[in-house]
């Protein structure tokens, strides 16, 4: 059902730091024949990418990621499949502490962490525009989903290099990077447990972003912590879905794009959550349940809210 490739960059030698390895997954639509003939028009061979962070670093267990039948992400495969895109994995290069946030960090302590990741930043970025065109991918609009210290290692990415993203969701980081105002193209679904360590440091970094004019989900597993489940999966692929509605497809003739952009339900949602009470409203009846204008999530569809809360309509 799927063509899978392992592709080691060794960029440049160092002691002690293990190579980035990059693992691709081809969707199940993908064909040498089909390949060959969009390279011939110039165009990319499958609609997109979707990349998955996780903590491994070892190539077989990247290997298992992306796999359909033994990957603990079946629910973003599938849904790759679904919709023609490529699935890639890399392997986790550090950089961060798993358990204090920038913001929490002494100035020469938070510079030191800025300073190893930035420095296996172009090892990564080197690498990933090398799969991008071995395999005649898309070069931008890609979606990003990171658990744990993949997640540490998916914000900190985008953040820095926001060019190659359209849509992120990351989940029960711990601890996170100081966001900048760079990465406001992309929007982001940020998730915890409420029993994770890290729920106040999640609350910090969402209200952070939205602060600077990001679109941004937000959501904490009820008795939650340092793992996920169904409800954050089904969230996970709703926001999504959501999201390739403004992916370019190139492989297909018939694709046009959306009349509205991206952010245009981000800005004036279906529903609006609580994300104390757990409970979406309408739009119109949000101002007067939700206790304070902090506590709200903007939900662009139905879809969306349904998989974030219950819902109440009146």
């Amino acid at each position: 059902r799927c063509r899978l490739k392992g592709v080691k960059v060794r960029l440049r030698k160092r002691s002690k730091l293990k190579e980035i390895v990059f693992v691709a997954r081809m969707p199940s639509a993908w064909t040498k024949e089909r390949d060959a003939e969009f390279r011939k028009a110039k165009l990319p061979s499958v609609r997109g990418v979707l990349a998955i962070c996780t903590w491994e670093s070892d190539s077989e267990k990247l290997k298992r990621n992306v796999s359909y039948k033994s990957s603990p992400h079946k629910h973003l495969i599938k849904f790759a499949d679904e919709n023609n895109l490529a699935v890639i994995a890399w392997s986790n290069f550090g950089g961060y502490s798993a358990s204090t946030s920038s913001d929490e960090m002494e100035k020469s302590r938070a510079k030191d962490y800025e300073f190893m990741f930035n420095d296996r930043l172009s090892e990564w970025e080197q690498g990933f525009r090398r799969v991008l065109n071995r395999h005649n991918l898309p070069k931008d609009s890609a979606l990003i989903y990171g658990i744990s210290g993949g997640a540490q290692i998916a914000h900190r990415i985008a953040l820095r290099k926001p060019q190659y993203f359209s849509g992120i969701h990351i989940h029960v980081n711990s601890s996170y990077d100081k966001p900048t105002a760079n990465a406001k193209s992309i929007v982001w679904l940020v998730s915890t447990g409420e029993l994770e360590y890290g729920y106040p440091a999640a609350t910090r970094f969402y209200q952070r972003i939205i602060d600077l004019g990001y679109s941004a989900i937000f959501k904490a597993g009820e008795n939650l912590g340092h793992s996920t489940n169904s409800q954050i999966n089904n969230l996970s692929v709703e926001f999504f879905k959501y999201m390739i509605n403004f992916m370019p497809d190139y492989s297909n003739p018939d694709w046009k794009e959306p009349p509205i952009d991206k952010f245009y339900l981000m800005k004036h949602p279906t529903y609006v959550g609580d994300y104390m009470n757990q409970i979406a409203y309408p739009f119109e009846k949000a101002s007067e349940k939700v206790a304070s204008k902090k506590y709200m999530v903007a939900l662009p569809t139905k879809p969306v809210a349904k998989a974030w809360g219950a819902i109440m309509e009146k």
